[in-house]
């Protein structure tokens, strides 16, 4: 397990507050577009979790599936991938981002 300055105090309120805002991101894919500030905050949420080997929240790990497979176009359209659909580059653009949330190492 990773160590520094959160207790498990911290960590759950991190779990609680990634879940509340996967929850704002699939309502907001429903009725719009989302944020990439939102998704970029909830992908950060994510890997600090697994970095302290603390479970990730169902609702994240499907909600962020959901925005890599359609940034593929393994899914059917959503608001989501309408707005990277015909982007090109921006197309590919989260896939790349969750890569790149990985925290480093110490």
């Amino acid at each position: 397990m990773a160590t520094g300055g959160l207790d498990g105090e911290r960590l759950t309120e991190v779990s609680r507050l990634a879940g509340v805002l996967a929850d704002q991101v699939l309502r907001d894919s429903l009725v719009g577009v989302t944020s990439p500030g939102k998704l970029n905050a909830l992908g950060k949420a994510a890997s600090l979790l697994q970095e302290y080997e603390q479970p990730v929240p169902d609702l994240v790990r499907d909600v962020l599936g959901r925005v890599v497979r359609q940034a593929d176009g393994l899914d059917e359209a959503s608001p989501v991938e309408a707005e990277t659909a015909g982007a090109g580059p921006r197309r590919r653009l989260l896939p790349r981002l969750m890569q790149s949330l990985r925290l480093p190492r110490p």
